[in-house]
């Protein structure tokens, strides 16, 4: 007697993981299908990033709406680089005045990487010693030996989400609300090789 209701129970166990292996097998192939979807859309994204960029055209439209105050002339470098403590997919970008590239603005690391939840995900990361990675697209082998120690994560993510022909970032509601309440705001959008970051619009140029 007792063996038989050990075998009923053992048998029940067993039906009850197999039903809950058969109801969740859709949910994990949903789950890999959409990570594959993302994950396509992240090479096409990396693909037609990279390049030279200014906003020249934004410029001289200010001056002919005399626009006050007029946006700076800046030209961004986005260059792919083997940095692998900061991630497989990991970006040099620098933007320096059009007029002369001695004058940089700013320099960050861009760092690409598919979440199964969130999706597309990029962390920006600004250096501790700017001065040491400058002009960095000239030389993309001094980026190897950068470290967690050489930069600092931006407290806010952008998503990246697939918008038509192009792309559009936006921050991660639950880690950085917008200040416009419910809105959420792209923080960066490509499209027809226009780079939109904030209020500055980059077209894709040629390297000079």
């Amino acid at each position: 007697m007792a063996e038989r209701v050990r075998r009923a129970a053992v048998l029940a166990g067993a039906f009850v993981l197999t039903a809950a292996l058969v109801l969740a097998a859709p949910l994990l192939a949903g789950c890999t299908d959409q990570t594959k979807v993302h994950e396509t859309e992240l090479s096409e994204l990396l693909v037609v990033l990279p390049g030279h960029y200014d906003n020249t055209a934004q410029v001289e439209a200010d001056a002919h709406s005399h626009t006050s105050p007029p946006h700076d002339a800046v030209a961004l470098t986005i260059t792919h680089v083997f940095t692998p403590r900061l991630g497989h997919h990991v970006y040099y970008a620098q933007e320096s005045a059009a007029d002369d590239p001695r004058r940089v603005f700013s320099q960050k690391m861009y760092s690409f990487e598919v979440d199964e939840k969130r999706g597309i995900v990029e962390t920006l990361f600004e250096f501790v010693e700017p001065v040491r990675w400058r002009d960095g697209q000239q030389n993309k082998d001094i980026f190897t030996v950068v470290t967690t120690d050489d930069v600092q994560p931006e407290g806010c993510q952008l998503l990246w989400k697939k918008k038509d022909a192009g792309f559009v970032a936006t921050h991660d509601p639950k880690a950085c609300p917008d200040a416009a309440g419910s809105a959420v705001l792209p923080q960066a959008e490509f499209n027809a090789g226009v780079l939109t970051i904030g209020e500055y619009k980059f077209r894709r140029t040629r390297a000079h």
